[in-house]
């Protein structure tokens, strides 16, 4: 019993979904035209989207940068790579090749978001290996 009440609150505070960021900035959501409500209920952007309307429907970027009017946010996720190497081995008798896999974590550009004065202009998605695409 315990253990399920130790996973429900690590899997509470692992979770960053819509639900809870629109609670977190209910007035600002609530501002908001109708439009622009139903694309962050579905994880959508659309142009001229506040930051606020953006964080709600993708969430906390990884980074920010501005420079003069502009701004753009990246996501940032990481992607479990393998590197392959062969190593050979010789012996009295026999040249042995064996294949060498080393797995490494790299970080990899998912989405970015760019903002003119405030307002949202552009944005694009890449999807993780294996995945069709974002919901």
């Amino acid at each position: 019993m315990a253990l399920l009440a130790v996973m429900m609150m690590v899997a509470g505070c692992a979770t960053d979904t819509v639900a809870r960021r629109k609670q977190e900035r209910f007035a600002a959501y609530s501002a908001l035209p109708v439009n622009h409500q139903l694309a962050i209920d579905q994880g959508r952007l659309l142009h001229g989207m506040t930051t606020n309307a953006a964080y709600i429907a993708w969430g906390r970027p990884s980074e920010i940068a501005s420079e003069g009017s502009v701004t753009t946010w990246t996501y940032r996720d990481q992607e479990l790579k393998e590197h392959k190497h062969i190593t050979i081995y010789t012996t009295d008798r026999a040249v042995i090749p064996e294949e060498v896999k080393t797995p490494y974590v790299r970080s990899v550009v998912r989405a970015k978001i760019t903002f003119e004065n405030g307002l949202l202009a552009a944005w694009s998605r890449t999807p993780a290996s294996g995945e069709e695409r974002f919901r």
